[in-house]
């Protein structure tokens, strides 16, 4: 029975050995898993911060535009052709100025979409800037009139929402 012990004695040994370094495996296997898991969540969330900021910054950059777009007006009650030319060149020239900073946001706005909604409304929402502008000079060339502007404009204001549509139903 001494050599039956001791071969009970040491399968017991040997499968305790075993169950140890499978739990150790499993345990580090878990543990693991759990910090990858942790790693992609905490990456889920700092790219939501950031598409966020972004489309903060092209809504923030939009309504910098309409800001310019509010001084068109007065601009354009000038009874005078050539001062009101002078005037609507001058203005144009300061929404070339704005318009740097409203691109580039709109760019990165793009570049952190998630949804091809939202890259279209953006889309939109430069097209019919770019529709206002030309608007602008066609009215300082004579070739429109003033009222066209304000057509264009509610355009704009039309697309900046929709942006913004696109951009909740996308968090939702």
């Amino acid at each position: 029975m001494g050599d039956i012990g001791l071969w009970i004695a040491g399968l017991t040994g040997a499968t305790a050995v075993l169950a140890s370094w499978v739990t150790s495996r499993g345990h580090t296997r878990a543990a693991r898993l759990q910090a990858e898991m942790s790693a992609a969540a905490q990456d889920e969330a700092r790219r939501r911060e950031v598409r966020q900021a972004a489309y903060l910054a092209f809504l923030e950059q939009a309504h910098l535009m309409g800001v310019e777009y509010r001084q068109t007006p007065s601009i354009l009650r000038t009874e005078d052709p050539g001062i009101r030319r002078t005037r609507i060149e001058e203005h144009r020239a300061r929404l070339r100025e704005v318009f740097g900073p409203f691109r580039h946001a709109g760019q990165v706005a793009t570049v952190h979409a998630r949804s091809g909604e939202v890259v279209e409304a953006c889309d939109r929402v430069f097209s019919t800037c770019r529709t206002v502008y030309m608007t602008l000079g066609d009215i300082a060339d004579g070739v429109t009139e003033s009222t066209v502007f304000f057509t264009s404009l509610d355009h704009y204001w039309a697309a900046v929402d929709d942006f913004g549509k696109a951009v909740r139903l996308e968090e939702a």
